[in-house]
């Protein structure tokens, strides 16, 4: 029997259902598509922050092409796996993970991580010691959790802890990249490089390893189709971007890609042709022909090692040319487009911003479990200020915290519990904030405090 009968289910973290394992896919196509987190990618950054311009991608647009691309390779793997596997499912199953693969993302992308980090491990410490006092045996690891905020693992608290979607464990499964919980030391295991999933996704976690036990030590198998669609599409992309927003010439990059690239991306650089209109098309559609291969081939040759969650890496890390190529395409991109001063700039508008308004919500974290909750009958003039910051919190976020901060799982110590998803309130707001919208949070908190 094929092991995707036991991989691609309808069983959900709650409630039973008579749908087939394809019904109950297509059902969470229609919920992940409808979602406020996909439709706020709109207004995220893929390269260029804050950038007005229509043909310049966003994270929506980027996340789009993911999907097209995942399409894409599941039609090419599929020919080559058991009869036994429900196509349609398995498409979807791929789609749906390359659409959502960076809803957890805060405002300005990965340098909006860098920074709530940065925050976090400055100030988490002392506002801990002012709200609680000492902690417990178990806080170290609960503040080692709080102090990694990953892209990924929101993911995850976003679609099942906040906006409580329900999907299937199967969809579920297929987004986690990484096997590591934020409150883990990293080990010798596979996929440790980064937090998977935050303490607060524990039982939601565990359950989906009880029921595919492979995910307790590797990936599920179709997140290595979304991955290798991520890297596929943003190699050129971000490159094309760079040379329509003026950041970048065609000349410099066909300078350093004559010079540098290997033989197999010089003759698609040729290929493409430059002089005619449509260069990049061609050039993006040639390199992703020769990868759709690579990929589809690599999976099916260490299929076994991933439906057993023991292959140990990306599709693409291999020693071909179209790897390579995009390899150095996205080694160029990071040093000729993510370190120019235009890009750079716009970066430190995200930086004050979203420093800012983390500093500024920073006294709802100093507060008692009972300060923070009397907060709405608070009528002395610094709780006016601080009832003001918390009805800007939004009521779907509240609702989580008063659920979880009661009766979550695997808490020692209720004042610590409460603490904790108080922090992660704050972390939940400010990391679903668009770009625009931090910037405007943050210029309504300047004029709000003088």
């Amino acid at each position: 029997m094929s092991l995707y009968r036991e991989l691609i289910l309808g069983e959900r973290w709650q409630g039973t259902t008579d749908e087939t394992p394809l019904e109950a896919i297509e059902a969470d196509r229609s919920r992940i598509v409808q979602c406020s987190p996909v439709r706020r990618l709109q207004q995220k950054t893929q390269v260029f922050p804050l950038d007005v311009k229509a043909s310049v991608r966003s994270r929506l647009t980027h996340s789009l092409e993911v999907k097209e691309t995942g399409r894409q390779l599941a039609l090419r793997v599929l020919p080559g796996v058991a009869q036994e596997v429900d196509k349609e499912a398995f498409i979807s199953l791929v789609e749906m993970a390359c659409l959502l693969h960076d809803v957890g993302n805060p405002p300005f992308g990965h340098f909006g991580e860098v920074v709530i980090i940065d925050w976090l491990g400055s100030r988490l410490p002392a506002l801990f010691r002012q709200a609680v006092g000492k902690g417990s045996r178990q806080w170290p690891m609960l503040m080692a959790d709080l102090r990694q905020f990953e892209g990924n693992a929101q993911s995850l608290r976003l679609l099942h802890s906040l906006q409580g979607l329900n999907l299937t464990l199967s969809q579920l499964a297929a987004l986690q990249k990484y096997v590591r919980g934020a409150y883990q030391r990293k080990t010798s295991g596979l996929w440790q490089q980064k937090p998977g999933h935050f303490f607060s996704e524990r039982p939601l976690v565990q359950q989906v390893r009880a029921r595919f036990p492979s995910t307790a030590r590797g990936r599920y198998p179709l997140t290595y189709l979304m991955e290798a669609a991520d890297d596929m599409a943003y190699g050129v992309a971000d490159l094309e971007d760079a040379v329509d927003r003026g950041v970048l010439s065609l000349a410099e990059l066909e300078q350093a890609l004559l010079s540098e690239g290997n033989d197999y991306l010089k003759s698609c650089w040729q290929q493409a042709t430059m002089a005619e209109p449509g260069f990049f098309s061609r050039f993006r559609q040639g390199i992703n022909r020769d990868l759709l291969t690579l990929v589809s081939e690599q999976y099916l040759r260490h299929h076994q090692a991933i439906l057993e969650g023991i292959h140990d890496s990306p599709l693409l890390a291999v020693e071909e040319a179209p790897a390579q190529a995009l390899q150095w395409l996205k080694e160029f991109a990071h040093r000729r487009v993510f370190k120019r001063r235009e890009v750079e700039a716009l970066e430190l508008s995200g930086f004050a911003a979203l420093k800012g308004v983390l500093e500024a919500f920073s006294p709802l974290l100093a507060l008692s479990a009972a300060e923070f909750t009397s907060l709405d009958s608070r009528q002395d003039a610094n709780g006016l200020v601080l009832r003001r910051l918390y009805h800007r919190l939004p009521p779907r976020h509240l609702a989580a915290y008063r659920r979880d901060s009661q009766g979550a799982a695997y808490f020692e110590d209720e004042r610590e519990r409460e603490w904790y998803f108080r922090v992660r309130l704050l972390l939940d707001f400010v990391s679903g904030m668009t770009d625009t919208y931090v910037l405007e949070e943050y210029r309504l908190l300047c004029g709000f405090q003088g």
